[in-house]
């Protein structure tokens, strides 16, 4: 079973190989994992917007950056809370 940490370092890897299609699922699955800590949520998020900017889809840093965005305003439970 993967965890977040698993998925995070698995985005980075692939980041680094230039492996966009494989980077932007890891995050992905990553984001899935962290959804109930906003610190990790938005981790996450970071690790798709990167992996975004450097394929250079314009569409995905843009819907990032709103995501991230609304994500940090509208997220008013403690961290580590469950829903």
């Amino acid at each position: 079973m993967e965890t977040y940490a698993d998925e995070m370092d698995a985005g980075r890897e692939a980041l680094a190989r230039k492996d966009w299609r494989s980077a932007y699922r890891h995050f992905g699955r990553a984001h899935e994992l962290g959804h109930d800590d906003l610190r990790l949520h938005l981790a996450a998020h970071r690790g798709l917007l990167r992996t975004s900017w450097r394929s250079g889809r314009v569409d995905r840093v843009i819907g990032q950056a709103v995501l991230m965005a609304g994500a940090a305003l509208f997220d008013r439970k403690p961290r580590g809370a469950r829903a």
